[in-house]
């Protein structure tokens, strides 16, 4: 499942680390890197993402190398 949003498991190692505080900076990390990804596309806000900004495995065809 590839595809699926996995932001589970770093909350988790981050809790076993470094315990709340390890949760603390592993949410800031996604949220910083969240923020930067905005940016780079051209979003201000959450209501500015659109189905165009979102670019899944089905959306283009894989183009294979030619050996």
């Amino acid at each position: 499942m590839p595809s699926q949003s996995q932001i589970g498991r770093p909350v988790v190692f981050a809790l076993a680390a470094e315990g709340e505080a390890g949760v603390k900076k592993v949410l800031q990390m996604l949220r910083d890197e969240f923020e930067l990804t905005m940016a780079l596309s051209g979003c201000r806000s959450l209501s500015e993402i659109t189905r165009n900004h979102i670019v899944t495995e089905w959306d283009t065809p894989r183009h294979l190398p030619r050996l």
